[in-house]
């Protein structure tokens, strides 16, 4: 599969260098540095370019940049036309730095990926790999039996969820659904919520979903 990162940082590069491993094409985008974006993709075995144009040849797009470039970035990508018909891996969260401590935004009752969606809405929109830091994934990845990690996401467009589950098992990880992109629902593998932060295995990871909506626990997840 061709997939497009847009954020070479922490959680953009340990993405890219999980789906290069499982034999992807993956191409790393939006740095300052672009001979130093060269070598991280050289080092991961993928390849770098523009934003706008690892988005043009992707089937899946990732976007790991911190919350305050994500405009900076969609632009870059070609804005709402360059994203159109792209599923949009979104693993960005609502922080921002403040007295030098990370502050949760106040999105006014919207949730991240929501918001995002609004401005591309022609993307497939999905949220996942934001609730554990990159140097967690990157230790967890490829764990076997009861100790294989949990990496939750959510999507409004329920014929993307086979794909989303698949870069999540080729990852390393069990892909377990939250819902959707409604705040009461993805809401709560967002800051604050009930499942941000915290190392989940498969079952358990059913049970909560499954407490935290109210609905009977349900086998769907694992590949």
């Amino acid at each position: 599969m061709r997939i497009g990162i847009i954020g070479a940082g922490n959680i953009g590069g340990n993405l890219a260098r999980l789906l290069a491993a499982a034999g992807h094409r993956v191409t790393v985008s939006f740095s300052r540095d672009p001979d130093a974006l060269a070598r991280l993709a050289e080092r991961l075995g993928a390849s770098a370019d523009t934003p706008e144009r690892a988005v043009r040849d992707a089937e899946v797009v990732v976007l790991a940049v911190p919350w305050g470039v994500v405009d900076e970035a969609l632009a870059a990508a070609g804005g709402a036309a360059g994203l159109a018909g792209r599923i949009v891996l979104d693993t960005t969260n609502q922080l921002e730095r403040r007295d030098g401590a990370l502050a949760v935004l106040d999105l006014g009752g919207e949730s991240a990926s929501a918001c995002h969606a609004r401005k591309a809405p022609g993307a497939r929109w999905v949220k996942a790999f934001n609730t554990l830091t990159a140097g967690f994934l990157a230790s967890a990845a490829g764990r076997t039996g009861p100790d294989r990690v949990v990496v939750f996401y959510a999507t409004d467009d329920d014929t993307v969820a086979p794909t989303v589950e698949r870069l999540v098992t080729d990852t390393g990880f069990d892909p377990v659904r939250t819902g959707t992109l409604h705040r009461d629902e993805v809401g709560h593998q967002e800051p604050k919520g009930d499942l941000y932060g915290e190392e989940f295995h498969h079952y358990e990871a059913l049970a909560a979903v499954a407490r935290l909506r109210g609905t009977p626990p349900s086998g769907r997840g694992r590949p």
